[in-house]
C-alpha cells in the first residue's frame, strides 16, 4: 500500500455506494484523503459510517445525470474539507441487449448515465481544481469501449464514448492544470456482473484473460488513486486497460487455460 499518497488531497467518487467507487474510497481515505461519496440512495452509503476514516468521508445521495448531483458533490467537499483536489468519476450502469431487438431508449439510458453524467461531473469540478496544484479527474471507462461484446452494443458505445470524451477533456483542461485520465476495468468482481457470474461466465473468463481470474475492486482503486496523486502529474489523456491482458490478446490462439497445457508447455 502505498501510504500517504493522497495524503491531504480532497476527492469526489460517484458509485461509491459499492464495488470499485467503495474500495476507491476505502483506498483513498486509508492514504490520507478526504472523500465526497456519492451515490443513488443513502441506503447505499450507509457503510461509509462504519468505515475506517468515516470523519473523513461526506456522503451525497443523487443522481449523477442530474446536474444538482454534481454541484452538490462539489459544494460539500469546499464546505466539509476546504478544498477539491480530485474526482474519480465511477458512476455506470450496465445494459444488456442484443441490435436487432433491443430498445433506442437503452442507448439513451446508458448515454445519460455513462457520457453524459461523467461530461457534467467534470464540467462541475474544473472551477475547483483549477484553484490547487495538481487537480486530477480520473474516469471509469471499461474494456468494453475499447472493443465490443456480444448483446451489449449501447453499453460498448457508451463506454467508447467517455474513453474519448476524457481524452478530449485532458486536451482542453491541460492549460487549466488539470489532468484527466480513464482506467479500463476488464472482468471485475461487481455487483454489476453478478449476472455474468451467475450465468457461468466464471469459466469463461478464466480461459479468455490471460492472468486467469476476475479482477477485484482494490486492483482498479489502486489504478485510480495512482492516477488522482501527483506520482501521475504527467500522464494525461491515457485509458489504461487494468484487465490481466484481456486486451492484449489478439483471440487468434486459444490462450493457455482454454487450451489445457500450463505456462512453461
Amino acid at each position: 500500500m502505498a501510504g500517504g499518497r493522497n495524503a491531504g488531497r480532497v476527492i469526489v467518487v460517484t458509485g461509491a455506494g459499492s464495488g470499485i467507487g467503495a474500495a476507491a474510497v476505502e483506498r483513498l481515505v486509508e492514504e490520507g484523503a478526504s472523500v465526497v461519496a456519492v451515490d443513488l440512495t443513502a441506503d447505499s452509503l450507509a457503510w461509509c459510517a462504519g468505515a475506517p476514516g468515516a470523519d473523513r468521508i461526506a456522503t451525497v445521495v443523487g443522481s449523477v445525470a442530474d446536474d444538482s448531483t454534481n454541484a452538490e458533490m462539489v459544494a460539500v467537499a469546499v464546505e466539509r474539507f476546504g478544498a477539491l483536489h480530485g474526482a474519480f468519476l465511477n458512476a455506470g450502469i450496465a445494459t444488456f441487449g442484443v441490435m436487432q431487438s433491443a430498445p433506442m431508449e437503452m442507448l439513451d439510458r446508458a448515454l445519460e448515465v455513462n457520457v453524459r453524467g461523467v461530461a457534467l461531473g467534470i464540467k462541475a469540478v474544473i472551477p475547483e481544481l483549477r484553484k490547487v496544484d495538481g487537480g486530477a479527474i480520473v474516469v471509469t471507462g471499461s474494456t468494453s469501449g475499447l472493443a465490443a461484446d456480444p448483446g451489449n452494443w449501447s453499453y460498448n458505445a457508451s463506454k467508447a464514448a467517455v474513453i474519448n470524451l476524457a481524452r478530449g477533456a485532458a486536451i482542453d483542461l491541460a492549460t487549466l492544470g488539470i489532468r484527466v485520465n480513464a482506467v479500463c476495468p476488464g472482468p471485475t468482481r461487481t455487483n454489476m456482473t453478478k449476472p455474468m457470474l451467475d450465468r457461468g461466465g466464471d469459466s469463461q473468463v478464466r480461459r479468455s484473460v490471460p492472468m486467469g481470474r476476475w479482477g477485484e475492486p482494490s486492483e482498479l482503486a489502486a489504478a485510480a488513486s495512482f492516477l488522482l496523486s501527483k506520482d501521475a502529474s504527467f500522464i494525461t489523456g491515457v485509458a489504461l486497460p487494468v484487465d490481466g491482458g484481456l486486451t492484449a490478446d489478439s483471440g487468434a490462439i486459444p490462450l493457455y487455460g482454454a487450451r489445457l497445457v500450463d505456462r512453461e508447455g
